[in-house]
This record gives C-alpha cells, sequence and structure tokens, in this order.
C-alpha cells in the first residue's frame, strides 16, 4: 500500500490561489480510499509568524483605524450547534446555558504546541488572565459579566481566548453571538438590531471567511445567518458552511449539501455533535464511524464530513489569506 498527499482544485474566490485541504490517499488494488485526516492543521514556518502578527495586530485593535486583517468569522442562528463545532476544535468546554451564551466577540487563537500541559488565558480590558481546561468556561462567563455586564446584553468590545494545545489546529476565529429574533427576559428589545450590527461589522470586510454553521434539522433558506452573509458575501466566494446534527437528520441531508440552493461558495462540511460527557477522542471515532457505516450519511463525499476535515480546509484558506496580504505588501514595497 502506498500513501500520497493530493491537493485538489483551486477555489477562484480567493483569486484562484486558495486550494483545497490536503488529504492522505491511499492506493490499495486500484482502489483510492480517502482517509480521515488528523485535526491537527500544520502551518508552515513562514507562514505562522504572520499568523502570530496579524494576532498581534488585531489585539492592537488595527481595524478601527481601517486596517482589514484576513479573519475567520463564526456566525450561526442560536441553537445551531455553533459551541459545539468550536469546542471540537478547540478541545475545550465553552459556556453553554438557555440564551445567547456568547455575548461579546470572542476571538479564539488556537496553537498546537507539543508540551503535554495546554495552556488558556484570556485578554480583555488591558489584562491577562490565566486559566485551566477545567475552568475555562466559567473564565470565560466571569470575563464576559465583566465587558458586557451581568444581565442578558451584547458587547461590541471583544475577548481573546488563547488555547495552546497539543493536537488543536493553528486557527484564529471570532465567534460571534447566535442570531435570535425574539428577546427574552433580561434582553433589550432591539436584541436582533444588535447582534446583526455585530455580525455585519465582521463579515463586511472582503478580508473575512465566514464560517457559516447550519443544523442539519432546518431548511437552510430559512436560516436568518444565510440571509446576512449573502448580504455581505452576494456570490458565496468567501462562506464555507458546517452542517451540524448530521446524525439527527440524515435523510436528505446528501441531496441538501450537493443541491446548493443557498450559494455556498467554498462548500460544505457535515460534522457530529459531541454527546453527553463523550470525550473529544471518543467523539472523532463516533463521527468518523457515523460517516463511515450509516446508509446515507457514508454517500457524502469524505472531502466534506469530519471536524478533522474542517480544520484542514479552514487552515488552507486563512493560510491563502495571509499568503496573499503578505504578497501584497511585498509589492508595495
Amino acid at each position: 500500500m502506498s500513501a500520497r498527499l493530493k491537493r485538489s482544485g483551486s477555489v477562484s474566490s480567493l483569486g484562484n490561489q486558495a486550494a483545497s485541504p490536503p488529504q492522505i490517499i491511499e492506493e490499495k488494488n486500484q482502489e483510492v480510499v480517502v482517509s480521515h485526516v488528523p485535526i491537527v492543521s500544520s502551518v508552515d514556518d513562514h507562514i505562522r509568524p504572520l499568523l502570530d502578527a496579524v494576532d498581534k495586530l488585531r489585539h492592537l485593535q488595527v481595524m478601527k483605524e481601517g486596517i482589514q486583517l484576513p479573519t475567520i468569522v463564526v456566525v450561526g442562528d442560536q441553537s445551531s450547534g455553533k459551541s459545539s463545532v468550536l469546542e471540537s476544535l478547540a478541545g475545550i468546554n465553552l459556556p453553554r446555558g438557555q440564551g445567547i451564551c456568547t455575548r461579546v466577540p470572542l476571538i479564539m487563537r488556537l496553537q498546537h504546541h507539543s508540551a503535554t500541559e495546554p495552556e488558556l488565558s484570556l485578554e480583555f480590558n488591558g489584562k491577562t488572565v490565566r486559566t485551566s481546561e477545567a475552568e475555562i468556561a466559567a473564565a470565560i462567563t466571569l470575563a464576559t459579566d465583566e465587558i458586557a455586564g451581568s444581565g442578558k446584553g451584547i458587547s461590541h468590545v471583544p475577548l481573546t481566548l488563547v488555547v495552546k494545545k497539543k493536537g488543536v489546529p493553528d486557527l484564529t476565529m471570532v465567534d460571534l453571538p447566535g442570531i435570535t429574533r425574539v428577546p427574552v427576559h433580561g434582553q433589550p428589545e432591539n436584541i436582533y438590531e444588535q447582534i446583526a450590527g455585530i455580525i455585519m461589522e465582521y463579515i463586511k470586510p472582503e478580508e473575512s471567511i465566514i464560517l457559516n454553521v447550519l443544523s442539519a434539522t432546518v431548511d437552510f433558506t430559512t436560516c436568518e445567518s444565510i440571509r446576512m452573509s449573502q448580504k455581505m458575501d452576494k456570490n458565496g466566494g468567501r462562506t464555507l458552511a458546517v452542517v451540524t446534527k448530521a446524525d439527527r437528520a440524515p435523510e436528505g441531508l446528501l441531496e441538501k449539501v450537493m443541491a446548493d440552493d443557498v450559494n455556498i461558495g467554498l462548500g460544505y462540511v457535515c460534522v457530529r455533535n459531541r454527546i453527553g460527557d463523550e470525550s473529544y477522542k471518543e467523539a472523532r471515532k463516533a463521527e468518523a464511524d457515523l460517516f463511515e457505516t450509516h446508509p446515507l450519511l457514508s454517500k457524502i463525499d469524505k472531502s466534506m464530513v469530519g471536524i478533522p476535515v474542517l480544520a484542514q480546509k479552514t487552515g488552507s484558506y486563512s493560510s491563502n489569506y495571509y499568503i496573499k496580504m503578505l504578497a501584497g505588501h511585498s509589492e508595495e514595497d
């Protein structure tokens, strides 16, 4: 058996520079099988310093000065499974509960490192607070309360979460509040307008990659997050869709993602949400088994399923944006 690295075609919306993520191809008896890629999305040595530099510029809030930075922006309707996707990528637990759990823009800086013990910290209001995996959800809640108040309101002021952990992909993402139309007790009457304002601010720049989280249990055309992303990215050229809860609504899912009625230019990745007290390792195995053995879900191309594939695709697209940005600055010099 031999293995080779394959890179598929380019995405025209990224200036013909963003290729699909690498996949491991195994050739056996002339049958080609795509194996599950690891969740670690390695970043070239010349990209890692650029990624760090962009994160430092973001920390200095240079975007307020009109300087746009490449950003993966995570959006989704409330209860779409957005938190579960981010937890799976980061390998940590985020705040959960009824209503809006993300009340401020949460900048998640994930970085793979070889140390056994992870390093987690929060940066907000000019200070850095170190925390642990066991305490991270509570620490985020406390920091959010300090930024946005202890009620149910939201704020434009960002909170940065730094996760240095073995096995996580090298990514920087901005998680935004889940979209809700009807305010609950304690929320301002214009909560929808406030959330929409924050989302539009982050997804408007051409440098933003929109990670649109959709539940397999709903009609994609009815999702408010789709309406918002289409408003700012009309041809879908910088939107990647993550379809959650695939195991709960497998019927017709293949047809939904292949039909692409909502114009997702960067394609779809279908995932299985972690259930109950599953460890992240157990969840990934259950996800791989689901898309390998389910009579309907196994028909979806393996380049469109699983958290590891999502990590590879987001890492590939963001790296290409960083390369384009570096090339642009080089041409100006």
